[in-house]
């Protein structure tokens, strides 16, 4: 997540250094073609790039509002991770803590709860398509770690660990029947706010609509400057220049957008807030060695 920084400005602007290239060149030649040959005589309705422009504008405006729908799900779903994985350390603790079962339960709580911060990490590099067992190790016990590796939805595997060990709770009698569905409850939720990043993950933007808003834009690029032949050549530079980077810039922002676990800068900041997630378990439990929050490096959170 972009939280600051003219470097990460300048990195989003970085990449169309390509396109707006072709545009100067293009832009440029067709300047030198009106000062040869007086286009302006040509008469190019500028009322066809102007109703091109707003239909690209309302197509834009869709295309970016339906983007960011998607990114702030995503960030909704790991606001209810947050809450629900500090809610389940919570619940532990005060239906099966130490002070009703002993050192055996305040152990077994000690380990579902430091498991659901590993599967706060491991979802988060699941959904980036990494390694999701990267920076468990100190999380899970070595042969739970390895079970895992065999697993095609190591979140999901963890989420089940999760219900065995709670039904096996319940089967001790450390755990009554109202405390048991609560702790149910809210492993669902984890579910269904995983399977919410999955479905953002897996369901891509319609190709074909990207396709025909950027060849309206391309379009638009192309008729621009006939539309401006009336005057003068520098002005017309300048103006083409500028609407054809606006243009770009909000689509490239759009496509940023709708894919919020793609590990860009505009990416939900899902590792910064597993660590908190971790930072919180930890003090929960009592523990010292709690992590330090992740910095932004070069103004973005990951």
């Amino acid at each position: 997540m972009i939280v600051g920084g003219s470097r990460v400005q300048w990195r989003i602007v970085g990449e169309l250094w390509r396109p707006m290239l072709l545009i100067t060149v293009y832009v440029l030649i067709v300047s030198w073609i009106d000062l040869s040959y007086h286009l302006e005589d040509y008469e190019f309705p500028i009322a066809i790039v102007g109703i091109l422009g707003t239909v690209i504008g309302l197509l834009l405006g869709f295309r970016t509002n339906s983007s960011y729908d998607r990114w702030w799900e995503a960030r909704t779903l790991w606001g209810a991770i947050v809450n629900d994985s500090r809610s389940w350390t919570r619940q532990l603790l005060a239906f099966a803590g130490a002070e009703r079962n002993g050192k055996l339960g305040q152990s077994a709580v000690a380990r579902m709860a430091l498991r659901q911060t590993a599967w706060c990490y491991a979802l988060s590099r699941h959904l980036r398509n990494q390694n999701p067992l990267e920076g468990l190790s100190g999380l899970v016990d070595s042969d739970e770690l390895y079970k895992y590796g065999e697993c095609l939805n190591v979140p999901n595997e963890i989420l089940l660990q999760q219900a065995v060990e709670l039904s096996e709770l319940k089967r001790q009698d450390k755990l009554d029947h109202f405390e048991f569905v609560e702790l149910e409850r809210t492993l669902t939720r984890l579910t269904n706010a995983m399977g919410g990043c999955e479905r953002i993950k897996n369901t891509p933007f319609p190709a074909s609509y990207s396709r025909m808003l950027h060849g309206l834009i391309c379009g638009f690029v192309l008729f621009l400057p006939f539309g401006l032949v009336q005057v003068p050549a520098p002005a017309l530079v300048f103006i083409s220049l500028c609407l054809s980077f606006g243009f770009l810039f909000v689509e490239h922002v759009a496509i940023y957008l709708q894919d919020p676990f793609s590990n860009k800068p505009s990416d939900t900041p899902m590792l910064s807030l597993s660590r908190t997630i971790e930072i919180n378990v930890r003090q929960m439990l009592g523990q010292t060695d709690v992590p330090e929050k992740l910095e932004p490096v070069d103004g973005v959170l990951y």
